[in-house]
């Protein structure tokens, strides 16, 4: 599914095997690690550090000096710092939901997936309504594809606080899964009631519309996207996803080349045309696309073979 629930870059390449123009993008873009092999939980959510320079500093007066600490370290782009005082302010004061949230928010931040859903617990144990955490943990299951327990997550969130607009976001998703697009697209409305100028609400709202038909709404919302972001890589696939069912293609190809080279625009154009069905569309495209560039002369070619077995069996 062409969304995201959380910003990241988009690390794809062409369009060349079933399911890619379905992509969940939840969120991250950090290898995942293995499971943290350290016994303290604190020291877990550290990612198991003990090469950093200020691992051996002199202790903080406080938990809210640490705090401040890592506030100012997360602000400044020092992700490593930021962690390292909020486990000095754990460690100096015990469970903390806050703080516990903002490390599980770093941790899902860099698809360190055990390690967040390690914090967003301990959080919830410490206050169970603690609507970030509530929030994060919901996300972070959605990813993992545990629905039923992800929207139990979101729902808990939005009435604590109902202005969550990632909250709303992940239940667009989610009721986008279950094939429910006016009730995804209403939870996107909403969130983009809070957070009108987030061009990945306006991405994944455009996508629920594609979802349900609704062609020129989806235009309508990936080209907000786009106002808002010009080079917003997603809105610009899903744009040309659009134009190419339409027969649009010279918009498609201008689109798709948008953020890829001509190629790799001819290969998914035609990509999508063969999944519509339109194989002598598919067939043209993918020949350019081999003409074009020798680097795309293997793909291009399997494709064409595939058009070929699909012209056979009809």
């Amino acid at each position: 599914m062409s969304r995201v629930l959380t910003n990241c870059a988009m690390r794809t390449g062409a369009v060349g095997a079933p399911g890619v123009l379905l992509l969940l993008l939840l969120a991250g873009c950090a290898q995942m690690p293995g499971k943290a092999s350290v016994n303290d939980d604190y020291a877990a959510l550290l990612g198991g550090r003990s090469d950093l320079p200020y691992a051996t500093e002199f202790p903080v007066g406080s938990a809210a000096e640490a705090t401040a600490k890592g506030d100012a370290a997360l602000a400044g782009g020092d992700i490593d710092r930021a962690l390292f005082e909020y486990i000095r302010a754990l460690r100096k004061e015990g469970s903390n939901a806050e703080v516990l949230y903002k490390i599980g928010s770093i941790h899902a931040a860099r698809n360190n997936t055990e390690l967040a859903e390690l914090a967003y617990r301990k959080a919830l144990a410490s206050d169970p309504r603690h609507a970030g955490a509530l929030a994060g943990l919901g996300l972070l299951l959605t990813r993992q594809r545990e629905y039923a327990e992800a929207e139990r997550n979101l729902n808990a969130a939005l009435r604590v606080n109902p202005r969550l607009a990632r909250a709303h976001n992940g239940l667009g998703v989610l009721a986008d899964i279950n094939r429910d697009y006016p009730r995804a697209q209403r939870h996107y409305q909403e969130a983009l009631a809070i957070a009108p100028r987030s061009p990945v609400l306006h991405n994944n709202l455009g996508y629920s519309r594609y979802l349900g038909k609704d062609d020129a709404g989806a235009i309508t919302e990936f080209k907000q996207a786009l106002e808002l972001s010009p080079s917003y890589a997603l809105a610009w696939r899903n744009l040309g996803l659009v134009y190419t069912k339409q027969r649009r293609y010279a918009e498609a190809l201008d689109a798709f080349g948008k953020v890829q080279d001509t190629p790799k625009a001819y290969n998914d154009v035609g990509y999508v045309a063969m999944l519509a069905g339109r194989l002598d569309d598919a067939e043209s495209f993918f020949d350019q696309a081999a003409r074009l560039s020798p680097e795309y002369y293997s793909l291009a070619e399997e494709n064409a073979k595939r058009v070929q077995a699909l012209k056979g069996s009809r």
